[in-house]
């Protein structure tokens, strides 16, 4: 990759406690900054009537990782969701490679629903990065609670147990914002 390939990560995905970009994987712990590749999650809520949001989690785990608890879902659950997601996503076009990537663009809606920003209160965003650069290949991305509702049916019970394990021994949520087996109004991570 070029340095077109790549732009600086946008404070929006620093992380929440720190202010400052994410130095290590959630999971292992490598250090992030150098040269590995990491994708960074953030689960916001909105409220209401209100300007103000809250960050409900927010971390960075190494592809390796990320990728060794893939391994773990269900060939089934796999299935299901890369099923949906080529259904549903038309990724946009690249900006040209000296353009940076309009953050606010590609943000601005669900990528799988394509609800506006301003219309939905729960959703998680995305952004792939390497060391200290977002990779501007795959652009970040924003899923609202209603996609993630409609791949909870198609998630195994195994997986919603992989998934659930993550949460409680990484995040340590409310146990209330544990993967539902039936849809709801709770979020989860993809």
């Amino acid at each position: 990759m070029s340095s077109f390939d790549f732009q600086e990560i946008p404070k929006i995905f620093y992380s929440y406690q720190t202010q400052k970009p994410f130095s290590n994987c959630l999971v292992c712990s490598c250090y992030l900054l150098e040269d590995q590749t990491y994708i960074i999650e953030k689960a916001l809520k909105k409220h209401p009537g209100f300007t103000a949001q809250d960050v409900i989690f927010d971390y960075a785990i190494c592809l390796s990782c990320a990728l060794k608890m893939r391994q773990e879902f269900s060939k089934e659950s796999l299935e299901k969701i890369n099923a949906y997601f080529a259904e549903h996503v038309d990724m946009n076009p690249l900006p040209p490679q000296d353009a940076p990537i309009d953050l606010d663009e590609a943000l601005s809606q669900c990528v799988v629903k394509k609800i506006p920003l301003d219309e939905i209160a729960n959703y998680q965003i995305y952004a792939h990065c390497q060391g200290n650069k977002l990779i501007k290949s795959i652009p970040p991305y924003l899923i609202s609670q209603s996609a993630i509702e409609d791949l909870i049916p198609l998630i195994s019970s195994d997986t919603q147990d992989i998934l659930n394990g993550f949460y409680d021994r990484f995040l340590r949520p409310d146990p209330a914002m544990l993967l539902p087996k039936q849809p709801s109004d709770q979020l989860v991570f993809i």
